[in-house]
């Protein structure tokens, strides 16, 4: 309850930046209560710990979501635009950069045996995708073996079913998408950490402003070769929480018996088509401009 009332659904909706500071408190609470709760393997319990925390929030701000777009829809007489849902969006993407920001930082500063500990999960999900190495996009050295068409089909289904998972948690449990978001924002964090560390490893012994100027150009380049097909990719992750979410809601109002209910889910499924365009995009962006920055 204290955490659910540190901010009122009105108030993150109004600045959604609030959730970035908000989705950092909870991913640090999650990483402590797991750690001492579950000392052998709080790796699982860290990411089900920040959902906990987030859930009832969002739980809220999606209610409200759904209970102004049928006002709006009674107002109006019209199908509420995507942008009258850029509110939400923006309360999901601050709350998933939040928890990057501190998994990404934790997993830059903390000592090895700690994070084979918080994200043992994580380390092993990656390297089962791409091998020891450890980095997204490494199918790049794999060049000969996968063409540029599988690696299309591969990324995008996975993307696909990524967006199906945020869709069916929203809808199921009404913000459940957050678990797929804090997971992802985990696994990210590993990635663009493993790209850091190696990058800093690789310039040798640094000190004072240097290691400080290492750290920001290995993390500019990280976010460029992590981000320029992750921002589309991620964008439809959130459109499916929303989407799911509304859809949620709705029917928890019973409003599933009243016409306007369909003038809901229409929105939905227009939310859902744009999420469907971003993640193509993304899957595109992935397999034809990346590999080509060749940033190692």
């Amino acid at each position: 309850m204290v955490l659910e009332n540190i901010i009122s659904p009105e108030g993150v909706r109004k600045n959604p930046k609030n959730m970035l500071v908000l989705g950092v408190l909870y991913t640090i609470i999650a990483i402590v209560l797991a750690y001492f709760i579950f000392p052998s393997d709080p790796s699982l319990s860290i990411i089900f710990l920040t959902t906990i925390a987030a859930l009832p929030l969002l739980i809220h701000v999606l209610e409200d979501e759904t209970a102004e777009e049928i006002h709006y829809i009674e107002k109006v007489k019209d199908l509420p635009l995507i942008g009258k849902h850029l509110d939400v969006f923006l309360v999901f993407a601050f709350l998933f950069f939040g928890f990057l920001i501190c998994f990404l930082i934790v997993y830059i500063f903390a000592p090895a045996s700690l994070n084979n500990l918080f994200f043992s999960k994580q380390i092993e999900t990656i390297q089962s995708i791409l091998g020891p190495t450890g980095f997204f996009g490494a199918d790049i050295n794999t060049a000969a073996t996968f063409s540029a068409e599988e690696g299309l089909k591969i990324i995008m289904l996975n993307n696909f079913k990524v967006l199906l998972f945020s869709l069916l948690f929203s809808f199921l449990y009404g913000a459940g998408a957050i678990f797929i978001l804090s997971w992802n924002a985990s696994v990210l964090a590993v990635a663009m950490g493993n790209f850091i560390k190696t990058k800093i490893a690789d310039l040798g012994a640094l000190t004072g402003l240097d290691l400080f100027s290492a750290y920001f150009q290995a993390g500019s380049l990280s976010l460029l070769k992590y981000m320029m097909h992750g921002i589309p990719e991620l964008s439809a992750y959130f459109l499916g929480a929303v989407a799911g979410g509304i859809i949620s809601a709705a029917v928890v109002r019973s409003d599933y018996r009243d016409s306007k209910f369909y003038d809901i889910l229409l929105d939905s499924v227009d939310l859902i088509a744009l999420a469907s365009l971003l993640l193509i995009i993304g899957a595109l962006i992935e397999v034809s401009i990346t590999p080509m920055l060749m940033i190692r």
